[in-house]
């Protein structure tokens, strides 16, 4: 399934932001995000880091193994 990811800048590790229903649509469904950005905790390490919108990035398919 097509998502947004965001990599956490402590253990450069990527995970899902969101999952994206359509993928013929995808860049009109990118989430908004606070201007000054969004707090949100790495579900890998536990850092809590600021996220802008720019810093969402397109991934087509889930990787097999990512995140582990």
């Amino acid at each position: 399934m097509p998502r947004w990811v965001l990599t956490c800048p402590e253990c450069h590790k990527e995970f899902t932001h969101s999952n994206i229903a359509h993928e013929s649509s995808w860049w009109d469904e990118k989430p908004e995000m606070s201007p000054a950005g969004d707090s949100i905790e790495c579900p890998n390490c536990k850092k809590t880091s600021t996220y802008r919108r720019y810093q969402l990035i397109y991934r087509k398919d889930e990787v097999k193994g990512a995140g582990s």
